[in-house]
């Protein structure tokens, strides 16, 4: 019947429900853990009946016999995303793949450009008001069953009943079949890799108190919600849901209390997980359920407050297109969701863009940054809608910045053993400087002492290492400077830093030097508000100089840094630090004595001379 014909629903089995259905024609499929296995089943012992028939649907985690090629006659599958259980047909001509934002392929069936004839969904058993529940999947799901001719559903009662849009009343469907069995799952891996770890460290840092959260599945995500349980008053605003979200959920992390629109609620359109997630969602009105036309709209998703997404890549390319759909011209996955929550999420007030992926595949063999997409690779997330690249060695901000500067930081976060090919491409097409050069320091023991974050007298100052693509940075912070301050920094009266004298500052091999720049926020267009350093003199001596902008002296800046540049000297093994003070710069002075250098009057400078023995 569908929503058309107005008969009463009838209860049947799966084959005479099966075998209703007509040659030619487009048969839907219900996604993920909800897809509706009893009636796959039928569909295939029934498989003779049928002839040139599409079957369409999302990701389906379950069975998929139907792209058998032995099956061709019968059935053509036709994929919005591909999952393992169709990949390989795809790949090898029997099935078929349409790239499609998820926020539109409702819209495909609404307005006929993809008319449903037959939808196959799984529902939870009536209520007392004759009336069923759509469970963990509403995604594209729901658009089926209002358009679809012919709504054929599994009642299954291990179909958790949702809140949201998902209830649909019985005389929307043509044919009910009772059959019951436990829910496809979706485990999350109980041991995280170091790589997924360092990641979702990384991206951790970069979510606050009061952040809706739009999270895939797989281990990175997992990685993320593992460091969040610091956090506070947190709301979810995405496609789906793994098992990740269940503690942070029953800790009273999730609140959805700052989220600007639906607030107090989790809002998704899918769950994909185990038992205990079907369990926590069922008959909880603090957890909604709603079609991909809302959920994935990126309207909808920008009316949510600070609003973040995460999502993932197969290749980076160093101008910062994303493939996230395939490898070279082989199919892998599909666009989905994530060029609608990245629109949607930048475009919220606070909010933030993340594409997150691992630096290397097949055993660290492959960079997955990379000088240009493989031949084939189709652009998901473009250039221009690029934001945030994450991978386990840090984090890249490229809206907004130059090639050069895009290049640079990508390279930085790419795996230490490509970045020099990297770079040498960034220089062969004439992006970046030739004298830029790659830094290979991740194993250095110093960078572990910089804070991500500290609070001067209520005000939070954030730190990180110095990098190539901060030359600007430390460019725009010389140039913030008064005369007195550059005196006091370098005994002269400096005007200018120029590229060849900024690359040298920003240059730092923390495998022997230190230098710890704080900035006035976390936000990517931050200001550079004080700089530590030292540089080596000899292999067991350095000199150390410290510089905090005008409007920040006083807070105890200065201290903090020499202290850290201290801890550091001492894991670098050197042995002593010396200072050069011009007599003007009493507040210097002052943190030197009480850290306990040795003060005496220089014969070098009209100044002192510092010097600590560690």
């Amino acid at each position: 019947m569908g929503q058309q014909s107005g008969s009463k629903a009838q209860w049947v089995d799966a084959d005479t429900a099966i075998r209703t259905m007509k040659k030619g024609k487009r048969i839907f499929v219900g996604s993920g853990c909800a897809e509706p296995q009893h009636l796959v089943k039928a569909l295939m012992n029934n498989a003779e009946q049928f002839c040139d028939n599409e079957i369409v649907h999302l990701l389906t985690l379950g069975i998929a016999p139907y792209t058998d090629p032995k099956y061709s006659k019968s059935f053509r599958h036709n994929a919005f995303f591909i999952g393992p259980n169709v990949r390989d047909a795809i790949a090898d001509g029997h099935a078929d793949y349409t790239p499609v934002f998820l926020s539109e392929i409702p819209n495909l069936f609404k307005t006929g450009q993809m008319p449903i004839d037959y939808a196959l969904v799984q529902v939870s058993p009536p209520d007392e008001n004759n009336c069923v529940s759509l469970g963990i999947s509403a995604d594209v799901v729901v658009s089926a069953v209002l358009t679809g001719k012919i709504v054929i559903a599994q009642v299954n009662k291990e179909m958790p009943e949702t809140v949201g849009k998902t209830r649909f009343p019985l005389d929307v469907f043509d044919y009910l079949v009772q059959h019951d069995e436990p829910l496809l799952e979706h485990a999350s891996p109980q041991e995280l890799d170091d790589v997924s770890l360092a990641i979702g460290k990384h991206l951790s840092n970069h979510i606050s108190d009061g952040d809706t959260l739009q999270l895939g599945i797989g281990n990175i995500p997992n990685a993320v919600l593992k460091n969040l349980s610091d956090k506070n008053d947190l709301g979810i605003h995405s496609e789906m849901v793994a098992d990740g979200v269940i503690d942070l959920c029953k800790n009273g992390n999730v609140t959805n209390k700052y989220k600007g629109i639906n607030q107090g609620i989790t809002i998704v359109s899918f769950a994909s997980g185990t038992r205990k997630l079907y369990d926590l969602v069922h008959r909880n009105d603090k957890f909604q359920f709603y079609p991909s036309e809302y959920v994935n709209d990126p309207f909808v998703i920008s009316q949510n407050n600070h609003m973040v997404s995460i999502n993932s890549a197969l290749q980076v390319d160093l101008t910062g297109q994303v493939c996230a759909d395939s490898i070279g011209s082989q199919f892998f996955s599909g666009i989905g969701g994530q060029v609608d929550f990245v629109r949607g999420s930048v475009r919220s007030k606070g909010g933030r863009s993340f594409i997150a992926l691992p630096s290397t595949a097949k055993q660290w063999t492959v960079s997955r940054i990379v000088p240009f997409l493989n031949q084939g690779a189709g652009v998901v997330t473009s250039r221009g809608d690029i934001h945030y690249v994450v991978t386990e060695y840090g984090v890249a901000y490229l809206h907004g910045k130059s090639i050069r500067e895009r290049g640079l930081a990508l390279t930085q976060i790419a795996h230490p053993k490509f970045r020099d090919e990297l770079l040498d491409y960034l220089k062969q097409k004439h992006y970046v400087y030739l004298n830029q050069k790659a830094i290979k320091d991740d194993d250095s023991p110093v960078k572990e002492l910089i804070p991500f974050s500290e609070t001067f007298k209520e005000k939070m100052i954030y730190f990180r290492t110095l990098r190539p693509q901060d030359e600007k940075s430390i460019q725009d912070f010389f140039y913030s400077h008064d005369a007195q301050t550059i005196y006091n920094r370098y005994l002269t009266l400096v005007e200018s830093l120029p590229h060849d004298e900024a690359i040298h500052r920003v240059s730092v091999d923390y495998n022997t030097e230190m230098a710890i720049a704080g900035f006035d926020s976390i936000k990517p267009y931050a200001k550079m508000v004080c700089l530590g350093r030292y540089i080596r003199e000899k292999e067991d001596v350095a000199e150390i100089g410290v510089v905090v902008k005008e409007s920040y002296q006083g807070l105890g800046l200065g201290a903090f840094l020499v202290n850290k540049l201290i801890e550091a000297a001492k894991k670098h093994d050197i042995k002593k630090l010396v200072a050069y003070v011009s007599h003007a710069n009493a507040g210097m002075m002052k943190i030197f004595k009480r850290q306990g250098f040795e003060v005496k009057e220089s014969k070098q400078i009209d100044g002192y001379y510092c010097a600590i023995n560690l």
